[in-house]
């Protein structure tokens, strides 16, 4: 069910369907909350969970700014919690949502009872900065089709791409009928949040169990970063997909589930 409510001065609008311990989704780079609706088919029998609109995405609030960050999506989460009665919650985030929950169990760990870090970065390496800033420049230049094409080029695993173009096309169908398109000036600001987040140092500060999941084939998160963050958080356990791209989480989405559900069911209060 989508519900809206006020948060650190914005509707956020988010997805909420399920029963148990809160288990909020945090979706990345240009995506609504909706996105997550293949994973929470799992989680909901399980966890009361939230999926949230971004600032900037779906049904929240976008405000016209050259740049938003990665600490403001975290307030926003924050008074999303605040305004819906949850105290402490068990988060998943992908990608630019994976930032966001970074900085959450940073520096809100009272808030953070678990964590899954999807296909996400502590700060931008080259390869993946100048990626951005190519979607970036490409955002408003490129006819819709060809400027999601590029994006799933870059997304998609190399051996998802061969054996599963007919996912891509009705995924390519499925963004192009989005009820609630994304304005181009609101993708810029979210693709210099992830430019301007850099989090690494702090990452020894994390006290919340965390699950570290990446692609051994992700173009934008090379594997190198994905264990540097894993080994800077203390305790923190890690899962590569093998022949995994950066959204490994629908390519390989029944292990994907599964790996994340036995790990927030042992997280358990």
């Amino acid at each position: 069910m989508t519900k809206q409510c006020k948060a650190n001065g914005l509707t956020i609008s988010y997805e909420e369907s399920g029963a148990g311990e809160p288990l909020i989704l945090l979706m990345g780079l240009g995506a609504p909350g909706s996105k997550w609706a293949p994973h929470i088919a799992a989680y909901e029998k399980h966890f009361h969970v939230y999926a949230l609109d971004n600032r900037g995405a779906g049904q929240s609030d976008k405000p016209v700014s050259y740049s938003y960050t990665i600490e403001e999506m975290a307030r926003d989460t924050i008074g999303f919690m605040d305004a819906v009665g949850i105290e402490s919650a068990h988060f998943n985030g992908i990608s630019m949502g994976g930032a966001i929950t970074q900085y959450l169990a940073v520096h809100y760990p009272e808030r953070v009872r678990s964590i899954i870090l999807t296909n996400t970065f502590p700060s931008c390496c080259v390869s993946f900065r100048r990626a951005i800033e190519i979607l970036r420049e490409a955002c408003g230049q490129l006819d819709g089709i060809t400027f999601g094409r590029l994006g799933q080029w870059m997304i998609f695993a190399q051996p998802f791409q061969e054996t599963d173009e007919s996912y891509m096309l009705d995924s390519e169908l499925a963004d192009m009928a989005a009820p609630y398109p994304m304005p181009g000036y609101a993708y810029k600001a979210q693709c210099n949040a992830i430019l301007g987040f850099d989090i690494l140092k702090d990452l020894p500060k994390v006290k919340a169990p965390a699950l570290v999941v990446g692609g051994d084939r992700d173009l934008f998160v090379p594997v190198e970063v994905t264990k540097a963050m894993c080994d800077a958080i203390p305790g923190a356990k890690l899962y590569m997909a093998q022949n995994g791209g950066h959204v490994q989480h629908w390519e390989q989405l029944e292990k994907y589930n599964q790996i994340t559900l036995d790990f927030l069911l042992a997280q358990l209060h």
